[in-house]
């Protein structure tokens, strides 16, 4: 793999880690980008959807998919660009990636790595 790959694409954690859960207005039939059948209803709360896969433990998003596309042992979100709000708005290299990579056993992301994909964005 090339070192032009995004570190995101070679982690996949946090499609494993968090509940996604946001408003019913993001799947399609709603309006929205996010395709139906890869989310439910949530029980009791009327207006929100989940994506399959994250509301069991061990977590794992129906989205999370291998991307030969993109390179050998890439991996990342199926439906980027249909991806829910929740997932747009997860911070790369945030408290919550390091803490995730971390409990997946894998490196924290050093500051030159961090700060080359920030400028890149």
């Amino acid at each position: 793999m090339t070192e032009s790959v995004h570190p995101c694409l070679t982690c996949g954690v946090c499609c494993q880690n968090y509940r996604v859960e946001f408003s019913i207005y993001e799947l399609q039939s709603m309006g929205g980008t996010v395709p139906d059948e890869l989310a439910h209803e949530v029980p009791g709360k009327g207006n929100r959807a989940r994506m399959n896969g994250t509301e069991r433990h061990p977590v794992r998003c129906v989205a999370l998919r291998e991307l030969p596309e993109v390179g050998e042992g890439c991996m990342g979100c199926g439906i980027y660009e249909q991806r829910s709000k929740p997932c747009r708005d997860f911070p790369f290299a945030s408290y919550g990636c390091h803490d995730t990579r971390e409990k997946f056993g894998l490196p924290v992301l050093q500051e030159q790595e961090v700060e080359r994909w920030q400028e890149a964005a």
